[in-house]
C-alpha cells in the first residue's frame, strides 16, 4: 500500500501526520476559509478554553442561528472518553493494516499467480500497479465526498467493496479481471491510507497525538509483514486461498467497522446538530464550520488542483516528497528483489515469505524512535516562548532515518549472497526500514492546508510504489543483486540530504511561502 497518509479536510496521506485541531472551531474545512488563509488574509483565532458553559447565541444576518461546539461538548470527538478514541483508532488502523498487507502479498503471490493467470512475472505485477495506482489517485475524491457524507458512511461502504472484490479474484483465472477488480479495490481501499490519519486529527489534539500517529504508522508495518504468511498459504493451499483468507480478513473489518465505528468528523456533526435543533425546534440553525456550498466539481477542482501546485511552488512539499516517495517506492521494490536474494539460500516459497517479517521489525524500532520523536517535540513545545516548538523539530529522527536507509541498502547488497549467513542481509533489511519510517514534518508546517500538502506526497509516493515493482525483477537479473541494490542506495544517499537542508533553511524557507507564513501569523 502507500504509506500512511493523513486527512483532515482533504485526503493525504500517505502516510503520516496531522494538523492542529482547536477545541470550538474543530477544523476548518471550508475551501472558502481555506482560500483567504492561501491568499493572506486574516482569521479570527479560536476562542480559548472556558469552564463549560454554553455558548452566546449567535445569528447569521438572515436570523439563522450559528450552532458551535460548547466548551467541553460530549458530542465533540475531541472530547470523547479515552476508551471510545482508541477504540475507533484500533478500527481504522485495522484497516491501514488490511490495505497494506493485499499490497505486499503481491509480490509473495507472483510465483504462483504466474501460472495461474497464465502470464509473465511482470504482467501479474500489474495487480499491484492497479492497485497502488488507484490508492494514488482516488484520496483526490476522498475529500469532497468526506465533506458531503462524512467519514463514517466512507468508511462502511468502501470496506464491504473491498471484502466483496475478493471473490472474483479467488475464482477468475483472467488476468483482464483480476486487473480491473484490484483496480476498484484500490479505489475502495485508500481509505486506508488517506482517511485514518484524519479521523486521528478528529478525536486527539496536537499534543496528544504522538501515541495513536505511531500506531497508524506502525500497522502499516504490521500489514506490510502480514503477507509472509501467504507464502506458506500459497505452497500449501494455492494463490485462490491467497485470496480467500484476505477476504475473510476484510469480512471481519466490516463487522468491526459496523460495530464500532462512528462519525468523527467534526463539521459533519455539527450540520447534524444544526439540522436537530432546527427540527426540535423549528427555528433556522445552521453550523458555523459551514460555509457557502459548493458543487462537487468545484471541490474536486480544489482538492485536485492545490496538491500539484503545491509540489511545483513549495520547495519544502517539493523536496520531500521526492524523498519519502523514493523511499517507499523503494520497499515495494525491495519486496520483489529480496524474494530473488534470498533465493539464493535454497528457501522454499513458503520460507521466502518469511523474510518480510524482517518490516515488522524495522516497524517496532521506528515505533520506539518516533516516540523519542514526540518526545523531543514536546521538550521544545515546553521551551518555546510561543508553546508551540518549529516544525524542524520533527526532523531530527527522519535526518538520521534518511542516512541509515542508503547505508542499510549499502549492507544488504553486499552481503545477500549465499556464503555469508542469510541473518545479515536480513538484519540490513530490517534497518532499511526503519530508516524510512513517516515523519510529521508537513502537518505542522502547513497546519491548515497541511492536508493539501500531504495530498501531493502521497500521490506521487504512491505512483513510486505502483511502478518500481515493474521493472524490479529485470534490473535485479540484469544488472545484478549486488549493483542493483548499490544504485538504489546510492540515490537514496544523494535525496537524503532534503531532511537535514530542511533542519537548517527550512524557516528561511516557510517565511518565503506565503502559506506557511499567513498561517504562522494566524496561529
Amino acid at each position: 500500500m502507500g504509506h500512511p497518509a493523513r486527512d483532515t479536510d482533504s485526503p493525504s496521506t500517505d502516510t503520516a501526520s496531522m494538523s492542529s485541531a482547536t477545541t470550538l472551531c474543530t477544523r476548518r474545512v471550508d475551501t472558502e476559509k481555506d482560500k483567504d488563509v492561501e491568499a493572506g488574509a486574516v482569521l479570527t483565532p479560536p476562542t480559548p478554553s472556558s469552564p463549560p458553559t454554553p455558548k452566546a447565541e449567535e445569528r447569521t444576518p438572515d436570523g439563522a442561528i450559528i450552532v458551535d461546539w460548547d466548551e467541553n461538548d460530549p458530542e465533540n470527538p475531541l472530547h470523547w472518553p479515552a476508551w471510545r478514541k482508541y477504540m475507533t483508532v484500533g478500527v481504522v488502523v485495522f484497516i491501514t493494516a488490511l490495505t497494506a498487507m493485499n499490497a505486499t502479498s503481491v509480490g509473495i503471490m507472483a510465483t504462483w499467480g504466474v501460472q495461474w493467470f497464465d502470464t509473465t512475472y511482470t504482467g501479474f505485477e500489474l495487480s499491484l500497479t492497479m492497485y497502488l495506482g488507484a490508492l494514488s489517485i482516488t484520496p483526490l475524491i476522498l475529500a469532497p465526498m468526506s465533506e458531503l457524507f462524512g467519514r463514517n458512511a466512507i468508511y462502511q461502504v468502501t470496506s464491504v467493496i473491498t471484502a466483496l472484490l475478493f471473490i472474483p479474484q479467488a475464482l477468475s483465472r483472467s488476468l483482464p479481471g483480476l486487473l480491473a477488480t484490484r483496480w476498484f479495490q484500490g479505489m475502495a481501499s485508500a481509505v486506508g491510507n488517506s482517511m485514518v490519519g484524519g479521523t486521528i486529527a478528529d478525536l486527539f489534539n496536537a499534543r496528544d497525538r504522538g501515541l495513536p500517529m505511531s500506531l497508524f504508522v506502525f500497522f502499516t508495518f504490521v500489514g506490510q509483514s502480514g503477507g509472509a504468511c501467504f507464502g506458506w498459504i500459497g505452497q500449501r493451499a494455492g494463490i485462490q486461498w491467497c485470496y480467500g483468507v484476505q477476504g475473510v480478513a476484510a469480512g471481519v473489518s466490516v463487522l468491526i467497522n459496523i460495530v464500532c465505528l462512528r462519525e468523527t468528523r467534526a463539521d459533519v456533526l455539527l450540520a447534524r446538530k444544526a439540522a436537530r435543533l432546527t427540527k426540535q425546534t423549528g427555528v433556522p440553525h445552521v453550523a458555523r464550520s459551514f460555509g457557502p456550498k459548493k458543487s462537487m466539481l468545484e471541490m474536486l477542482t480544489i482538492t485536485a488542483i492545490r496538491p500539484l501546485k503545491y509540489l511545483v511552488t513549495e520547495p519544502i512539499v517539493t523536496s520531500l516528497t521526492l524523498w519519502i516517495a523514493f523511499n517507499w517506492g523503494c520497499i515495494f521494490l525491495g519486496t520483489s528483489s529480496t524474494l530473488l536474494v534470498f533465493a539464493q539460500y535454497g528457501w522454499s516459497p513458503g520460507l521466502l515469505g518469511m523474510v518480510l517479517l524482517t518490516t515488522l521489525v524495522g516497524g517496532v524500532l521506528g515505533f520506539v524512535t518516533n516516540y523519542h520523536q514526540e518526545y523531543l517535540y514536546r521538550r521544545a513545545t515546553a521551551r518555546s516562548a510561543t508553546g508551540r516548538a518549529a516544525p524542524e523539530v520533527r526532523l531530527y529522527w527522519a535526518a538520521a532515518g534518511g542516512l541509515i536507509f542508503p547505508l542499510s541498502m549499502y549492507g544488504f547488497a553486499w552481503t545477500g549472497r549465499a556464503s555469508i549467513s542469510w541473518g545479515v542481509p536480513a538484519m540490513f533489511l530490517s534497518l532499511a526500514l526503519w530508516g524510512v519510517y513517516m515523519i510529521n514534518y508537513l502537518a505542522d508546517a502547513y497546519e491548515t492546508f497541511s492536508s493539501s500538502a500531504q495530498a501531493s506526497h502521497s500521490f506521487v509516493r504512491n505512483l513510486f510504489a505502483a511502478t518500481f515493482p515493474l521493472f524490479a525483477h529485470t534490473m535485479y537479473k540484469n544488472l545484478g543483486y549486488e549493483i542493483a541494490s548499490t544504485v538504489v542506495a546510492s540515490v537514496s544517499l544523494a535525496l537524503a540530504a532534503a531532511p537535514c537542508l530542511l533542519i537548517v533553511y527550512g524557516p528561511a524557507l516557510r517565511k518565503r511561502s506565503k502559506v506557511a507564513s499567513a498561517l504562522a501569523e494566524h496561529y
